[in-house]
């Protein structure tokens, strides 16, 4: 998780102080700053560097879709991840039409819900800052490469692993490969976003989408298989 500031635009003092509690059971690292309205809000972007925001659609002075509109015309945060949350669902198609939100959470949300759309964000964040990690993995005819964040899930089965990626661009793949453990794949790795589930799992964490913790299930952006989660490995996943 990098280093920088988190600037949360929400004018309700109970939503204000259980986001920053879910952002700092997340990373110690992020500073976040909260303003209930958009103008001063606005301001503060103008003299600092913002990694991410999080804007209620509703505010004291004027909406977060407007604010967010005037950060876009911002060369620093023309992309710069934005998440919306509002009790109003209907907002959500304007905000991604027209503002090119990068997340939308519905109140009132849980904090896995939360989580997984923040640290998505952050995720995001991190890649538009420096040039994207990637890992090779050296098979005997051929060597495979991955960008780390499109990596998803990771399965053992027999002797082999089967690595699941998902880009933006070239959609899910699968590729088999030989001579890893789940282990040391993820000691390769190095990377906090990867933790095991399960014996014969691990999951990047910024592609989780839901986690049933009653039915010790992860469901992953645009996966169709439930990554299971053993009992030996929740700790991982709820701290």
């Amino acid at each position: 998780m990098i280093m920088g500031k988190v600037l949360l635009v929400e004018d309700n003092p109970g939503a204000v102080k259980k986001i920053v509690q879910y952002i700092s059971r997340i990373s110690a690292d992020l500073e976040v700053v909260s303003f209930s309205e958009a103008g001063k809000a606005l301001q503060y972007a103008k003299s600092n560097d913002i990694s991410v925001f999080i804007l209620d659609i509703q505010l004291e002075d004027y909406k977060g879709t407007s604010l967010a509109k005037q950060l876009r015309k911002l060369q620093g945060y023309k992309y710069t991840p934005i998440i919306f949350e509002t009790a109003l669902a209907g907002e959500e198609l304007t905000a991604y039409r027209d503002v090119k939100c990068y997340s939308f959470l519905i109140k009132p949300f849980e904090e896995e819900e939360f989580t997984a759309a923040f640290r998505d964000a952050v995720g995001l964040s991190k890649q538009m800052d420096r040039p994207a990690e990637t890992i090779r993995i050296e098979q005997k005819q051929f060597i495979l490469e991955y960008t780390v964040s499109d990596i998803a899930y990771v399965e053992a089965f027999g002797k082999k692993l089967s690595v699941h990626t998902n880009n933006r661009m070239l959609g899910i793949k699968e590729d088999s490969i030989s001579g890893y453990t789940l282990s040391g794949l993820l000691e390769l790795l190095d990377d906090p976003s990867f933790v095991r589930c399960h014996k014969s799992y691990f999951v990047n964490r910024s592609h989780i989408e839901k986690i049933d913790k009653s039915g010790r299930k992860i469901f992953l952006k645009g996966f169709i298989e439930e990554i299971p989660i053993g009992n030996k490995y929740q700790s991982a996943l709820w701290g």
